[in-house]
Formats: C-alpha cells, structure tokens, sequence
C-alpha cells in the first residue's frame, strides 16, 4: 500500500470556506428561523456513518472540498375536475413558490388514472375522475415534475384497464411513475442524482374506492398493471415491511422516500395512517402523506428495528425521520365557493364536511427536503492534525434537513385557477386569517419548520422531539368522506 501524502493545507483552508457556503444553497436562511439547538445524544447527525478505512482516502486531486446538497419538493394531489381541466394547466403553475422550481427534483400525486372521462361510472353520486392523457401530459410538463404517483384511492377509478392506460401513457411521456407497475407496484422509482448520489421514492395508497372486480383485477393486474395497496392494521404494516424491507428494493439508492396516501377526507391525520409511515420509516429517510385534501404538520418519528437490517442501508434505530402527516390539494377545483368574508373551521353540512365551502382545500403544502452528504471528515481537528479527506462513497445522508413552504390556490370566477405563495406577515389578508383556523390547520401558519419559498430548510430532528410512537385519532377507517365532490 503506498503511504497517505498529507493534501496541501490551503487546500483545507479553501474547503472550509466552501463548506458554509454550500450548506446555505442558494435559498437565503431567514433569521427568524433560525434551527433549534441539537441534542448532545445524537452527535450532531441524524445518522450513524462510520468513517471511512484509511485505504478508501483519496488523494488531494481527486477528493471533494464540499458536501453534495440535493433539494427535492413534494406536493399533493391534483385532482382532475371539470373545472380544473378548463384551465391552462401552465398557466395554473406560473405563480408557484419559487422552492418548486428551484428544486433539484419535484414530485406530486395524479389523483386519477389517465384516461377519457367518458370512461367514468354514470352515476353522479359515485366519486370518480379521469386524466385524459393530453392532459396528463400537459401536467407533467408544466409542473416540471421528476415523477409522479399512482397509487391512490382514484387509482382504478376507470377499472384495471385504466389503471393499465395510466402506466402506459406514463411511460409514453418518459414520466417516472410510482405505486403502479406491470409487474411490481412496489418498485423504487429514482427521482434525481446529483454529484453521485441517488434519491428514490416508493407509493402506495391504503384503500381503493372500488370493493369490486375492479379492485381485485388492481391489485392482481388483469389488464396488465398493478397498483401498491398496505391495507391499515397489522397485515398493512407486515407487508410494509416485506416490501420496502427487500434485499434488491433499494439497489443503488442513497436517499429514500416513502410517499403514502391515506387518512380521513377534511380532517387531521389518523393514528393508523402514521403507524404505518413508522414502519416504513426503519427504511427511509422521509415520509409524505396525502389523502385528506387538508394540509397538516410534519412531525418527526423515531424510526423502528428493520425486520431485516440489511435492507435498511446502514441507517441506525431510533433516528428521527419527518413525517408530512398531510400535504392536502396541489391542483384541485374544492373550496371554490370560499370567500375572505367567511369562516376559516372545517365546515361541515348536516355533519358532513364541506369541500365547497372550506378553505384549507385550497391551502397547498409543498414539502421541502434537503439530502446532505459531508465530504470531508472533521475527526482529528480538535487535536490539530489536519482533517483527511473523504470521498462520496455511496450510502445514507449524513443529515436530512426539512420544511415546508405554503401556497394558496388563487380563484377568479367562473373558471381560473392560480397557485401563488402564502406568505408570513399581515400583509397577506389570507394568511393573516389563516393563522386564527383550528388546530392543526392554523399551527400550519406559525409552525417552527415553515419557510418562506427562499429559505432552506431548517429542520434536522436533532433537537429531540422525535416521538417513539405517532400522533393522530386512532381511527380505523380512512374511507372517503360522503360529500357531494365539486366538479
């Protein structure tokens, strides 16, 4: 073995003024939002890395002088109705955060399968809707997404053969689809690499609305695709386990994501819901939850032991893994007859929530993520010895850093729909009355990870309020609620 040479010490000098600055990417940090201070337990990394061997350190020439950042943004389900499909879906995005855009990788939910609306069931009373495929195109291209999900209650909405169209017209388009395969619903799609790293995604939804035929020719691809469906309760979390807990599931992957559809329709995330982005949260590094067409809060889980340690990568028990309980709509028509004037509750008709007239429906959550990979190895500064240099050598994220940014869906009667930031501050009327909504929807204004759309993100789960168990109503059902859908 030849002897370690000792890299030139400007060149040190030159990585410690990098350093900084790259952690602060090109999102300005807020001093108002400044992080917590972390827990002397978890040693500053929300994961476990052992250092490298002495033979893996390169030379000077060929070592990184930074960290590799990698920002992905997640947002909700768009919904295609009537109204929704009247707009010009790129004029729909022209206003939207500028944390989307900037995003190194962004993904949302198709809460439809992609097909013709004539396709639908004729009767009015059932919930169902369709993307039809110039559409779905269009969508995919003006969100500038990386990927998408199709696991969903609307999945097979048009029955097995539209769940089919829906993988087919996604591979048309070159859009990565997750939750929904010819062969494995439950295949990582990978959604961004960046300076050698990876980052991955795994869907699915917790029901189907369909009981029928059409559910069992989903779930076992009679028409030539399948859709990813963890049923709540026991045998959903074992086979959450089975499935993301696969030897090959994570195969070149360093980052990973779990994105799951699931809870109750207008109201707070459901205990069993969250029982089960536990479970997955011994395998990745984030988890996102839509369904209840509310947004809700992140709250950082205490991951569990794997079932099998091997698939979990290297990433240590007990890490603090944040969970977005509810990212609520992204494209959507619900809550179109709200007004300024009227109330900011949950509102309901006879006991039934109103999707029509509550407003956190247009209330978007576009979740922020922030993979962190160190490049350089501080052991042995304190004593003075100069640091050796790492490589990016694949595997885990040193850090996770998350937060969410809030926008509004603007509506001018009768038709237009435009999404815009929400920001912080009384000059925003809608903001401002926002903040005086019910918990856990008017927290969501003041909540300590929120960002305005050029902040980084903040939030690193080492300031100990990671939970051991989940929040949440312990609800058994996460059916959809009986409304009278806006079209």
């Amino acid at each position: 073995m030849p002897p370690r040479t000792r890299p030139p010490v400007a060149l040190f000098r030159a990585a410690a003024l990098l350093v900084p600055a790259a952690l602060a990417g090109a999102c300005k940090r807020s001093p108002d939002h400044e992080p917590p201070a972390p827990a002397p337990a978890l040693s500053g990394s929300t994961y476990a890395v052992a250092p490298p061997s002495a033979s893996a350190v390169p030379s000077a020439s060929a070592a990184p002088v930074g960290p590799t950042l990698i920002d992905v943004a997640l947002g909700g389900d768009a919904i295609p109705q009537v109204k929704v499909l009247a707009n010009d879906i790129k004029e729909v995005f022209a206003g939207i955060p500028s944390c989307w855009t900037k995003a190194d990788a962004r993904v949302l939910n198709l809460e439809a399968p992609v097909g013709e609306r004539k396709g639908l069931p004729g009767d009015k009373t059932l919930l169902a809707f369709a993307a039809p495929p110039a559409w779905f195109a269009d969508l995919f291209a003006a969100s500038k997404a990386n990927a998408l999900v199709g696991a969903n209650n609307h999945s097979c909405d048009l029955g097995p053969e539209g769940l089919a169209a829906t993988v087919s017209e996604a591979k048309k388009i070159h859009a990565p689809l997750a939750g929904a395969d010819e062969s494995d619903p439950w295949s990582r799609v990978e959604v961004v690499e960046k300076g050698g790293h990876k980052v991955c995604l795994v869907a699915w939804t917790t029901f189907l609305n369909d009981k029928g035929r059409k559910q069992k020719g989903c779930l076992e691809g009679s028409a030539g695709a399948k859709v990813a469906r963890a049923e709540l309760g026991p045998k959903g979390l074992d086979l959450i386990h089975e499935q993301l807990g696969k030897d090959d599931r994570w195969l070149g992957c360093d980052a990973r994501i779990a994105y799951v559809h699931g809870g109750r329709e207008y109201r707070a995330q459901i205990r069993p819901v969250l029982e089960q982005a536990q479970a997955a949260s011994a395998y990745v590094d984030a988890v996102i939850i839509t369904h209840p067409h509310v947004p809700d809060g992140v709250e950082a889980l205490s991951s569990p032991a794997p079932k099998n340690p091997s698939a979990a990568g290297g990433r240590s028990v007990g890490r603090s893994v944040p969970v977005f309980k509810s990212l609520g709509n992204f494209v959507s028509n619900q809550g179109i007859a709200w007004t300024p004037g009227m109330s900011v509750e949950l509102l309901d008709v006879d006991g039934v929530p109103d999707p029509i007239r509550t407003v956190w429906t247009r209330v978007l959550v576009i979740a922020r993520l922030r993979f962190v990979w160190d490049a350089i190895d501080s052991q042995g500064e304190s004593a003075g010895v100069l640091p050796a240099r790492r490589p990016l050598v694949p595997g885990p994220p040193n850090k996770v850093l998350y937060g969410y940014s809030l926008a509004f869906s603007d509506r001018t009667p009768p038709l237009t729909i435009r999404l815009r930031p929400l920001p912080n501050g009384d000059n925003d009327p809608v903001a401002k009355k926002l903040e005086k909504g019910p918990h856990p929807f008017g927290d969501l204004l003041t909540g300590k990870c929120r960002l305005d759309p050029d902040a980084a993100p903040k939030c690193d789960g080492l300031h100990g309020d990671a939970t051991a168990s989940p929040s949440g109503e312990a609800a058994a059902s996460a059916e959809p609620a009986k409304v009278s859908e806006v079209e």
